[in-house]
């Protein structure tokens, strides 16, 4: 009987619905409908109103990513608002708004090319407004001076600043929908200080923070769609930045989406302005014994025709440090990143496996990539311990972008692998983001896949030079045999060392390369095997009453690393011969005899032996007798067992 370990597939259910697909579209046709209203009340004798007048400041005007085209309302459009008079209104309800088509595109504010940073006072001339501090966005706070000014120390590129402000913003300030967020607008400071809140906080305090540090920024409120199940309603009121780029213009910085340099055309945007306290609506009114009660702004959103997928800007590539792990072992994979766009772009990626699957620290990472620029990011990955070790597992990892561009790769979990501990997989655990290069090498090696105890074996591995770039100064290590190297274009350079079998079980090799573009690593595993090894243990009752039935349990106990193979079982006994095969015994096996006295003599013999081989087909084995007596419990059963004797004997 040959054995298979059962294969267990994993797979990954699809990581996005299909209404998040509104994020990949290149245009969005959106139908808005703005509503309030306020009631008019009389609070004495000979009450009149004369006149009263709203102003909507959550208008949607015309730009070069956003197109009105249509709009219906008994309101007065004026500089960005919509203004609703009434002359000499009656006491009760009034109601007032607007509806419009809007069509949105995916539009950005192109940055081509580095512009110097800090800006000089020449560059924000005209935009020093924006530099101030309000009521909300406190930008003259020395906490929030003080943290702006280490993130952005050093840096000579106004992007890369701008960046370091928005993702350090993400990654520290937890968005939490609590009532004390959700309905008053706390300040930068206290954001920086309590380190949550909502859209609004997270973007007051990266316009704080730009502000602090001579950036102009503006608060920008608006509506845009979200998948979060925080929210009952997809389309909700939300607030971003936009950041002044001298020669550029106003360009988009989302935070809470993660959305860097651009806003995606789900973003419908309505006001912008200095502080996010400012009111969406305002009302002036001249009465007599008479108060006026506000409503709510309501906004109401709806999708009524969509445009083109977008061509994604970035390509993702992945690569797994071991392809066949021990189950419980660490892994790393690691996701290159190019920036096909003559423009920088940001993207946020995540890693999704399965639950049986642990990512080790935080799952999500934004990566800044100047024009044609290529990165390369990894995670720590850890198999659960509590899988059945019968089972060969294969587990899919998958990279995935925030418009759910994504990239696919495997690795499998089987007992008796190689395992990797944290800090073996933490040793290549380095900065990788900036060594842009390592795609462009590639390595080969020749091992034998199993080795035996005290023998020796060479391992050769070659590294090539795939890409464009000759490569110089390069540390090329197999294991701790390292050697430096220059690599011209399409050349490669072989490596050797030799492998003695010193430890039983799975061994890896850890062959490497670095310099300031490369750092790639590969694992190559190889077994080394014993000489296969089988004891057995049989359990059986030392005496019976005669006429009673019995089991025989024959325990293989598997003793070595190595499978033995084309095992054989016997058994000789009153009852004759009895045999059983296997093609390999890959852990311990109990076979069952059930028997009967019967047939028995008063003192019965059996005679046990295992033969196997190894895989060059060298023979073993092991005997071994066991006796088990018969009592009668009558002359008759003595007499009867004497018979059985008498047959065996001559049997």
């Amino acid at each position: 009987m040959k054995r298979y370990l059962p294969l267990i597939v994993i797979l990954l259910f699809p990581f996005v619905s299909a209404q998040e697909n509104l994020y990949e579209y290149d245009s969005l046709d959106i139908d808005i409908d703005v509503n309030s209203g306020f009631e008019l009340i009389a609070t004495g004798g000979n009450a009149r109103v004369e006149e009263v007048s709203t102003t909507i400041y959550l208008f949607p005007e015309e730009s070069s990513r956003q197109q009105v085209l249509s709009l219906n309302s008994d309101g007065k459009k004026q500089n960005g608002q919509l203004l609703f008079e009434w002359n000499n209104p009656a006491i009760g309800t009034h109601s007032f708004g607007y509806s419009a088509k809007i069509k949105t595109n995916h539009q950005r504010m192109e940055v081509r090319q580095k512009i110097p940073f800090p800006l000089s006072p020449q560059q924000v001339s005209e935009f020093e407004k924006y530099l101030e501090p309000t009521a909300t966005i406190d930008s003259n706070n020395p906490a929030v001076i003080a943290k702006a000014a280490e993130l952005v120390e050093g840096e000579d590129d106004l992007f890369k600043a701008v960046f370091n402000l928005a993702n350090w913003v993400d990654n520290n300030v937890e968005y939490d929908l609590t009532t004390l967020n959700a309905e008053t607008a706390q300040k930068a400071s206290w954001v920086l200080q309590n380190k949550n809140g909502v859209c609004d906080e997270m973007t007051s305090l990266f316009v704080a923070m730009t502000r602090a540090v001579g950036i102009p920024a503006r608060f920008v409120s608006g509506v845009s769609y979200t998948t979060s199940n925080l929210f009952s309603e997809p389309w909700q009121p939300h607030g971003w930045a936009e950041v002044y780029f001298p020669e550029i213009g106003w360009v988009s910085f989302d935070i809470a989406f993660g959305e860097y340099g651009y806003i995606d055309v789900t973003h419908v945007k309505m006001r912008d302005g200095f502080d996010p306290v400012d009111p969406a609506t305002r009302y002036e009114w001249l009465a007599h014994n008479v108060e006026l009660k506000t409503s709510k702004l309501e906004i109401k959103t709806e999708i009524s025709q969509t445009g083109n997928i977008l061509a994604e800007e970035l390509e993702l590539e992945q690569e797994i440090l071991a392809s066949e792990i021990d189950i419980g072992s660490y892994n790393m994979v690691k996701g290159i990143i190019k920036n096909k766009a003559d423009y920088y772009a940001a993207t946020t990626l995540r890693l999704a496996v399965p639950a049986e699957v642990e990512i080790v620290g935080k799952n999500k990472r934004t990566i800044l990539l100047a024009p044609n620029e290529v990165k390369e990011t990894i995670w720590i990955i850890k198999v659960s311990d509590d899988l059945n070790k019968d089972y060969v597992y294969t587990f899919p990892a998958l990279i995935w972008s925030e418009k759910n561009v994504s990239v696919e790769d495997s690795f499998i979990a089987q007992t008796g692998k190689t395992s990797y501990s944290k800090e073996e997989i933490e040793e290549f655990n380095i900065e990788v983001e900036d060594k842009t290069y390592s795609r462009k090498v590639s390595f080969r090696c020749d091992l034998p896949p199993e080795i035996r105890m005290g023998e020796r074996a060479d391992v050769a591995c070659t590294i090539k030079n795939i890409g464009n770039t000759n490569v110089e100064n390069l540390n090329f290590c197999i294991e701790n045999v390292c050697e430096r190297i220059d690599l011209p274009i399409n050349q490669e350079h072989t490596g050797k060392i030799t492998v003695e079998g010193k430890i039983v079980g799975w061994n890896k090799i850890m062959v490497t390369a670095e310099n300031s573009l490369i750092q790639k690593s590969i694992s190559l595993q190889y077994m080394v095997s014993d000489e296969p090894k089988i004891t057995f243990s049989p359990e059986y009752p030392q005496s019976i009453v005669y006429g009673a039935d019995f089991s025989l349990n024959m325990n293989l106990h598997k003793e070595s690393f190595a499978n033995p193979q084309k095992v054989v079982l016997k058994v000789d006994s009153f009852a004759g011969e009895s045999s059983w095969e296997m093609e390999e015994l890959a852990k311990d096996q109990s076979i069952v005899l059930e028997m009967s006295s019967k047939k028995m003599s008063r003192k019965n013999t059996f005679e046990i032996e295992v033969v196997w081989e190894d895989k060059e087909g060298k023979k073993y084995a092991e005997k071994r007798e066991i006796v088990i007596k018969v009592i009668p419990a009558s002359f008759g059963e003595r007499v009867r067992m004497w018979m059985n004797a008498v047959v065996n004997l001559f049997t």
